[in-house]
């Protein structure tokens, strides 16, 4: 009789538990599968739950792809950490002279990022989001100033620059980085900061930034995700905090 009794209770509690996954199960599906209606965003498709921001919504971005990434300090920046290093620094010019595939560019935002205290990442996604890391790349915009060089320096604000001087990487670099320290400075976090460099502080400050200005902190925000996750398998596994090498430390 209690073998009877043992095992009824095993079988009761075996289907209360089966049916509680299931539940459990349906649920998980029911939140996390996404919806057959999609759209496009950039030429990605993205789920018709994607908040997407409207022109003037800066902090929009919130929700947008990726989380924004809060103003970096120093201590927080294993890029700068590692290039003020010098065991490690020749392995971060290494890793960002095949980013740019241009050894005079990298070690160029290298030196003024280090200068200026710019996270190392977000200073190469900057260059990348303005010119693609070429020189020479320029564009005029609708009231006749000109955009020049690695960081896209407006003519009209840098007056006192040379044409010879907007396409040399190295001054290119130095005022690209000091304006962003600027912006970094006056907005107190990256996201604003960006919006500023590409639209100007008072557009920002009036809640008036332009879409394409949105689409543009997204661009520089992810293209930086992925330098930093590729940096870290090929250059941070291999170094700790004061810029040892972890294969020479193993030797020993």
């Amino acid at each position: 009789m209690n073998n009877e009794r043992t095992n009824l209770i095993k079988l009761v509690s075996g289907t209360l538990a089966f049916s509680l996954l299931f539940i459990i199960a349906c649920v998980s599906i029911l939140v996390f599968l996404p919806s057959g209606q999609s759209k496009k965003i950039g030429g990605e498709e993205v789920s018709e739950n994607t908040v997407i921001p409207e022109e003037g919504d800066l902090f929009a971005l919130l929700d947008y792809e990726i989380e924004p990434i809060e103003l970096t300090s120093l201590d927080e920046d294993s890029g700068l950490s590692l290039y003020r290093q010098n065991q490690s620094r020749p392995a971060v010019e290494w890793f960002y002279t095949r980013v740019t595939n241009n050894r005079e560019v990298a070690l160029a935002i290298l030196t003024s990022a280090d200068k200026f205290d710019i996270p190392v990442s977000l200073a190469f996604a900057l260059a990348y989001a303005e010119s693609g890391f070429q020189v020479t790349a320029s564009h005029v915009n609708a009231n006749g100033s000109i955009d020049r060089g690695l960081f896209q320096l407006n003519s009209a604000t840098f007056t006192k620059l040379s044409e010879s001087d907007f396409y040399n990487p190295n001054t290119s670099a130095y005022y690209g980085m000091n304006h962003l320290r600027f912006c970094l400075n006056s907005a107190g976090n990256e996201i604003a900061a960006l919006a500023m460099y590409n639209a100007g502080s008072s557009k920002v400050k009036r809640n008036n930034t332009p879409q394409t200005t949105l689409n543009y902190i997204s661009k520089i925000q992810n293209y930086r995700g992925m330098l930093e996750q590729n940096f870290a398998s090929e250059v941070l596994a291999f170094f700790d905090a004061n810029g040892n090498d972890y294969r020479i430390l193993a030797k020993y």
